[in-house]
C-alpha cells in the first residue's frame, strides 16, 4: 500500500500545484489503480460522518438509509459523468478510449467537491444558521464565497483537464461535449434536489 498511497499524496499535491502536468501524466499511466482508492475511502468518510451528524447514532435505521441515499447518489453521479464522457467519445470520434484512465481522472477531480462538502459541513457545525446581516456575519458570507468560488474553478479545470487529456479533445470539441454533458448535469442536480439527497450535487 505504501506506493499506491505515495503516488496519491503526490498527484493530489500535483493537482494544486500544477494540475495541468498532473492530469496529462496520470491520462499516459495506466499503472497502479489502486491509487484512487484512497480518494474513494474520504468520500466514503464523509458521507458515513454526515450521516451521523444529520440523523444521529440513536436510530441506526434511518442512518442506515441516509448514508445508502447519500452514498449511492453521488455514485451514480460519478457513473453518469463517465457514461456522459464515453457519449462524448462516440458522438465525436476521437482518439482510443481508455475507461481506466477516464476514472482515474475523474477520480481526482473529486478533490474540489469533496473539499467543499467538507468545508461547508463543517461551517456548519461552528457557525450553525439562522446568520445575521452583521458585520461578522458579512465577513463569514465573503469568505464562504470565495471559497466557493475557488473550488468551483478548480473543479471546472480539472473537468477540462479531464476532457483535454482523458480524451483527447481540442477546445472545440470540449465546448460541444460540454453542450451535452451539461444538461444532464442540470437534470441529475434538479433530481437530486426534488428527492431531497443533494441540494448541491455530489458530482
Amino acid at each position: 500500500m505504501l506506493r499506491p498511497l505515495s503516488l496519491f499524496l503526490k498527484n493530489s499535491l500535483g493537482l494544486i500545484v500544477n494540475p495541468y502536468v498532473t492530469i496529462r501524466e496520470l491520462s499516459i499511466k495506466t499503472e497502479n489503480f489502486s491509487q484512487i482508492l484512497f480518494i474513494h475511502f474520504f468520500v466514503f468518510l464523509y458521507f458515513f460522518l454526515s450521516s451521523i451528524v444529520k440523523t444521529g447514532l440513536h436510530n441506526p435505521y434511518f442512518l442506515t438509509l441516509k448514508f445508502n441515499s447519500l452514498y449511492l447518489a453521488s455514485y451514480f453521479g460519478f457513473a453518469l459523468m463517465i457514461a456522459l464522457f464515453f457519449l462524448s467519445f462516440k458522438l465525436l470520434k476521437s482518439h482510443d478510449f481508455f475507461l481506466v484512465n477516464l476514472i482515474v481522472l475523474w477520480s481526482y477531480s473529486l478533490w474540489p467537491t469533496l473539499l467543499w462538502f467538507f468545508f461547508t459541513s463543517i461551517l456548519y457545525l461552528l457557525l450553525p444558521p439562522p446568520r445575521t446581516f452583521s458585520y461578522p456575519g458579512k465577513i463569514y458570507s465573503l469568505f464562504y464565497l470565495s471559497v466557493s468560488l475557488t473550488l468551483l474553478f478548480w473543479k471546472f479545470i480539472l473537468y477540462y483537464l479531464t476532457l483535454r487529456f482523458g480524451l483527447k479533445f481540442d477546445l472545440v470539441k470540449i465546448i460541444v461535449s460540454s453542450s451535452v454533458i451539461f444538461p444532464f448535469v442540470v437534470a441529475f442536480s434538479w433530481l437530486m434536489y426534488r428527492l431531497s439527497v443533494f441540494k448541491i450535487p455530489f458530482i
